[in-house]
Order: structure tokens, then C-alpha cells, then sequence
């Protein structure tokens, strides 16, 4: 600890080189911005750092900072239109805002300070610069950014929920894509001899989950990582001693009950054999209606189990969530960055307030773990938990919380190293993780069939963390963002079959000769200046079908079906470019919503034609509908060697800041992603920070 305190006065004393000694003690926290914008926070304490945090959030984001509290409180429409009025109703009858300010004295001291001091630094930019605080801006609160934690982590249950009542006909609106890979190496296995952690989460570029790099200094805390706006502190990335990475997939955490409505009053429903009351809540929803605001009346209906979410043919169906009175993702999230080891970081884990995810950590000390976390209850014996449970016996209800203890774990595996890009716990490694049948008592806590169809992203990793030995920094960014497609090759070679018979038969020549050899040639890599990977791309999609989607060519798949697949797919070119000869960067790209520039990029998650690649990006077509260009997929990519300190690198798809005159719009699109790399975050290496430093802000957290 003496050595990290050192290192940290070392950079104290270069964050305070350049100021007066009058100024010294109130400009001793300041935010250094590199040459990609990102923030590098140096304070004496975490709540001073937590401060800089809200002012450089505010600085790059204010407008999604602000919408971000919206969302959790259910008041977008009123601002933004009608088209969030679904999204506002559903935020308010999880009453998020109302849990959250009710409970929010049972945060602890620690971590309400921290958010305190960091919603005053956004008030002070806010002060500062008036001209960018929209009319829309509402007063914030510290229990909002509680809100926006439960808002977050909502997404997962409710899609439980949703989809345990789509057995009774019941249908939502689908939530957004969630996916990631997170991968680790062993010190066996690695060149340094320190744990690798590979973090990649794969939301959208926009809107709620979007990542916010950062790095924090302080005596007490220092971490590189990524933050939602709206939150003081990294939730993804690494401190001086564990790495936190995420992927969707986990245990089954909540369930839909179904109650009989009593037929002479819709507001009672049987249990125990009596009509028991529901509690009726009424709400006011604002909707903005051309130049004014509508508040349209509704009334909330909640039972024992959780809100009323649907009725159907005398039943009620509720959304049961066992986070339903939980607040302390905040706490849990701090203490995960504050470990300094694997057994604080499973202390810190066993709160269970994330939701269902599968969780990976590396530590200084070389250990690796994996943990398939959720809050996720007890359920009655003979109750299916992705079916709507019948509520009118209260034996059918839950009987506590599993224990962490319950939850699946794995730490420092045999074969030295681990990966779930949102695949089953038995698909983990390639000799292959734990079986169900490990938890035939409680199936919902594997909740995966072990049949399962491994999918290409997953099996990609798992062939290439096979074969990787002595792994550098070079190679794990290199695998991070790897575009090679599995099992390509069996395509390749049922194709060349097929060719080889038609050319007996037919002409085989001219642009469907040529598209053919650009295959046949083909590295099955979807790489931005391939002709090859675009030739498969467009012989694939004229393919279609259920066939296209294969990983493996059917045996059902006919000569004459891929030949004409290759023909039209020759056909698809020539009507896109001109010409036959194209590369896979001339058609996707990326770039930034409102922005004026495109790149070439690579990669992609082509599910519909078995053309998945591990660097996971979705595409939308452009305006003009000539070129697809990225919209989800790799949000944060973070390289981590685990040493003492940790090495990592890190980067951003598009850029650090909304404005488009900050010059950090969409330079990391440019400059990093669309070439495939990753920047060094310095880490505890204050002399390279300081070579790669373009700006210096001072502030006072304490002056009023």
C-alpha cells in the first residue's frame, strides 16, 4: 500500500506542477484530458475525484446525462414526445423514483457523499455554462442516480418476466439487443505472467447504456474503466489489483405469477381461498403535445407479488422482481473496484444487487473466476420458472433469496483460461465447462439447455483462446477484435464441390467465375479491405434462408442452390458498386449519428447468414440506403494485463464527446475503432500520461 500511495503523490505532485503555491491546496483536483479527450481525474480524495467525474461528464454529455435521469423517472414524453410514453409508464410503475428517494438514507454515508459531491460538480458546469443547459433541464436529486441503477439493471428482469408471460399469449415490446464477450487468460498462459482480461460489452452507441471512459486517482482508489452517465463511478474496467467484466446470460432471477380475478370486482384476486384487495396507485404522466404538456390520469394496480402488468380472460398477471426494494447496486459497485483482492471481490459480490449476468474477474495475484451472478429466489417446489406461476396458493410463492454460495463459479480452470461471449457455462472452454445436471435441484440457477446451438462468436473465442500461449498485449487486442469467421472453411469447401460439378454443365465464368475465386481465395476474415469477406457477405444473403443461417452446410443444401447463390449474389454486387470486386469496407462503416464522416470498418454480427465474427458490430443503412453503417455492438473494449500495476488499453466506438466542435465527435471512430486498435490508458504511468496530455482543468469541489 506504501508503494501505491507513493506512486499516487507522484502524480499528485505533476497534477499541481504548473499551479501557484497560493492555489495549490484548492486547485489540487484536476482533470488532464488526452489526446482523445478522455478524462483523467487526480484528487486527494474520492469524493473531490467524484466531483471532476460530474463536471467532465457534464462537459462531454450533458443532454444524455440529463435524459438519463429522465429515463429512470419516467418523464421523457413530457419533454420528447409520445413515443417514450411507454418506456415512461413502465419506469413509474417500477417506481424507481419513489424506492429510491424512500430508502435513499439506507445507502451508505460513503457512497451518498460520493454521489453528492459528483451531482455538485454538475451543477457547477451547469452554473459555468448556462448557454448548454437545455430549457428542458430538471432539478436533479442524489437519489436519482439510484433511480438510473435500478432503471439499468431493469432491462434484464423485466425481459424475464416478459418472456415467462409469453407462455400465456402475452406479448411486450422487445427490449434492446443485450450481448458482450468478456474473456480470460491465465498467468501459464500469458507472456507477462499476469492474469489478461478481455472486456466487451455490446450494447448500443446511443441512449441509456452507453459508456463513459474514465480514469480515477486518488490515495484510497484508483481505476480505469468505463461509467454510465449519470453515475459517479466505473462499473466495467479495472483498479490497481481486480478487473470486473460483464456478459449478458445468468441465472433465472424473476417470474410472472397468475391471479384469479374475482368476476365481481376487478380490484381483488383469490389467494388462500379469499379475496384479497389489490392496492390501487394513481399517477399523473406527462406527455408533451405540440407546444404543451398533457398529463394523462392512470392508475397503477399492484399485488402481493408485484405489479399488475396484464390482464387476460379473468386472470392478472403480475412482473415479480426480487430487486423490487433493492438500493444498493451503487455500494456493491464501489466495493467491486475497491477490492484488492479475489476474496473481497467475492464479499463485495455476494450482496447480489447486479442482475443476472455472467461476471469474470482477474486479479494482481494471478486468479482468475468466473460467477453466473444474480439475485435470484427460491422457488417452490413443482413451479416452473419460465411459465406464469399459478398465485392463488401462497405455497407456490418464493421462499427466500439463494445464497451466493448457490451461484455457479468457477476459478482458476485447468486449462488456463475462460470466455463467455453469452454462451452456456458448458461451452465456456473448449473441453467444456459445467453441465446442468450439476444443478438438476435448482435448474434455473444454470438456466441453459446444455444442446444448446453454440453459436460462431462463442466458438471463434474458444478456438483461438485454445491455441493462444504466452499471449502479449498484441495478441489479446488482436483476439479482442478478431474478425476471422468460424467455420467459414466448411462453407468454402461445399461450395468449391458444387462449383466444380457445374462447371461440367454450365458456364461458370464472368461475374459469378469471378465472386466464386474471391471465395475460394478468401482468409474468412471480414476484414475492412477484403473483397472476399463482401463476396461471401453477398453469397450468403442471396442464399437466405434458414440454410444461410448455418454455421455447418445442411446436407439438405443442394449444388444447384449455391451456385445460384453465387450467381445473385454476383448480381447483388454489380447492382451495388458497379463492378464485383468490392471490399467489405466500402459497404459497412462507421460513424456517428449527425456526424458528416463514415469509415471502413470490420467485423460484424451477421447472425441471419452464419457470418458472426468475435468483434461484434450491427449495422443500419445510411439515409441514402448505399452503405450499412454501425449502430450497436463493441461499446468498450478493454484489454487489461493484470501486473503490478495493470497494463490495459481501451477504446470507444465513436468519440468522448457529444459536440461536434470538441474535436473528440468521432475521432476514436476514425483513429481507433475503424482500424481495429486500442489506446493505452496509462495507468498508474504518470510520466507517459503526461507526453499524450492536451488539456488541464483545475476545480475547487469546495469552494461554494
Amino acid at each position: 500500500m506504501m508503494q501505491r500511495l507513493s506512486t499516487f503523490l507522484l502524480l499528485l505532485s505533476l497534477a499541481i506542477a504548473a499551479t501557484s503555491s497560493a492555489k495549490a491546496a484548492e486547485d489540487s483536483t484536476t482533470i488532464y484530458r488526452d489526446e482523445f479527450g478522455i478524462p483523467h481525474v487526480f484528487a486527494s480524495t474520492l469524493e473531490d475525484a467524484t466531483f471532476a467525474v460530474g463536471y467532465a461528464q457534464a462537459e462531454d454529455r450533458l443532454e444524455e446525462l440529463l435524459k438519463n435521469y429522465r429515463r429512470a423517472n419516467g418523464t421523457m414524453a413530457e419533454v420528447f414526445g409520445p413515443s417514450f410514453l411507454q418506456d415512461d409508464v413502465m419506469q413509474r410503475l417500477m417506481r424507481h423514483t419513489e424506492i429510491s428517494r424512500d430508502r435513499y438514507d439506507q445507502v451508505t454515508p460513503k457512497v451518498r457523499g460520493l454521489i453528492e459531491s459528483y451531482q455538485r460538480g454538475i451543477k457547477q458546469f451547469m452554473r459555468e455554462h448556462p448557454e448548454q443547459v437545455p430549457s428542458w433541464a430538471q432539478e436533479i436529486h442524489p437519489w436519482d442516480a439510484i433511480a438510473f441503477g435500478r432503471h439499468i439493471i431493469w432491462n434484464w428482469p423485466i425481459g424475464e418476466s416478459a418472456g415467462d408471460l409469453e407462455h400465456a399469449g402475452i406479448k411486450f415490446r422487445p427490449g434492446p439487443y443485450l450481448g458482450s464477450n468478456q474473456m480470460l487468460i491465465a498467468p501459464s498462459r500469458s507472456a507477462s505472467k499476469a492474469a489478461v482480461a478481455i472486456i466487451d460489452p455490446h450494447v448500443s452507441w446511443y441512449d441509456a447504456i452507453r459508456f463513459y471512459q474514465v480514469r480515477v486517482y486518488t490515495p484510497e482508489y484508483n481505476v480505469a474503466g468505463v461509467c454510465l452517465l449519470g453515475m459517479p463511478l466505473p462499473t466495467l474496467g479495472h483498479s490497481q489489483f481486480c478487473s470486473v467484466a460483464m456478459t449478458t446470460g445468468g441465472p433465472d432471477t424473476s417470474d410472472s405469477f397468475e391471479l384469479e380475478v374475482n368476476p365481481a370486482n376487478p380490484l381483488q384476486y383469490r389467494h388462500d381461498g379469499r379475496w384479497r384487495d389489490m392496492t390501487l396507485v394513481g399517477v399523473n404522466v406527462g406527455v408533451k403535445e405540440g407546444d404543451k404538456v398533457a398529463q394523462k390520469p392512470m392508475k397503477f394496480a399492484y399485488s402481493h407479488l408485484g405489479p399488475i402488468v396484464a390482464r387476460q380472460d379473468g386472470k392478472a398477471y403480475t412482473m415479480t422482481i426480487p430487486y423490487t426494494n433493492e438500493i444498493g447496486l451503487a455500494d456493491q459497485s464501489y466495493e467491486m473496484l475497491k477490492a484488492r483482492n479475489l476474496g473481497e471481490m467475492k464479499t463485495a459480490l455476494s450482496r447480489l444487487q447486479l442482475m443476472s449476468q455472467n461476471v469474470m474477474v482477474a486479479t494482481v495475484q494471478g486468479d482468475i473466476y468466473y460467477l453466473r451472478n444474480g439475485r435470484v429466489p427460491i422457488r417452490a417446489k413443482g413451479t416452473h420458472a419460465h411459465k406464469p406461476i399459478a398465485g392463488s396458493e401462497s405455497a407456490n410463492e418464493w421462499h427466500g433469496i439463494h445464497p451466493f454460495q448457490d451461484l455457479l463459479q468457477i476459478e482458476n480452470p485447468a486449462c488456463g483460461w475462460m470466455q463467455n461471449c453469452n454462451c452456456s457455462p458448458a461451452a465456456m472452454m473448449k473441453e467444456g465447462g459445467p453441465k446442468p445436471s450439476l444443478y438438476a435441484e435448482h435448474p434455473y440457477l444454470y438456466n441453459e439447455r446444455d444442446d444448446r446451438v453454440r453459436h460462431q462468436r462463442s466458438e471463434m473465442v474458444n478456438d483461438l483462446l485454445e491455441a493462444a500461449d504466452k499471449v502479449t498485449v498484441e495478441q489479446a487486442i488482436e483476439i479482442a477484435f478478431s474478425t476471422q469467421v468460424w467455420h467459414a472453411e466448411l462453407w468454402q469447401a461445399r461450395l468449391k464441390d458444387a462449383w466444380a460439378k457445374a462447371a461440367t454443365v454450365a458456364d461458370t465464368s464472368g461475374d459469378a467465375g469471378r465472386v466464386y475465386q474471391q471465395i475460394a481465395d478468401w482468409n474468412r476474415r471480414s476484414d475492412p479491405d477484403s473483397n472476399g469477406a463482401m463476396a461471401y457477405y453477398a453469397f450468403k444473403t442471396s442464399l437466405g434462408g434458414e440454410e444461410a443461417k448455418q454455421t455447418e452446410p445442411p446436407a439438405s443444401l443442394t449444388d444447384a442452390r449455391l451456385v445460384e447463390a453465387v450467381r445473385k449474389g454476383a448480381a447483388m454486387l454489380k447492382t451495388m458498386f458497379g463492378e464485383v470486386e468490392a471490399p467489405f469496407g466500402r459497404y459497412f462503416r462507421v460513424g456517428r449519428k449527425g456526424g458528416d464522416r463514415t469509415w471502413p470498418v470490420g467485423g460484424g454480427s451477421f447472425r441471419d447468414i452464419g457470418m458472426a465474427t468475435p468483434r461484434a458490430v450491427s449495422f443500419d443503412p445510411s439515409p441514402d440506403g448505399k452503405q450499412m453503417i454501425g449502430r450497436t455492438g463493441q461499446t468498450a473494449t478493454q484489454v487489461v494485463i493484470m501486473t503490478d500495476p495493470p497494463e490495459s488499453y481501451s477504446i470507444n466506438p465513436l468519440g468522448a464527446s457529444d459536440s461536434k466542435e470538441s474535436g473528440h465527435f468521432d475521432d476514436q471512430a476514425e483513429k481507433l475503432f475503424s482500424k481495429g486498435k486500442a489506446v493505452q490508458t496509462y495507468f498508474l504511468r504518470p510520466n507517459e500520461l503526461m507526453k499524450h496530455v492536451t488539456s488541464k482543468k483545475s476545480l475547487s469541489p469546495h469552494r461554494p
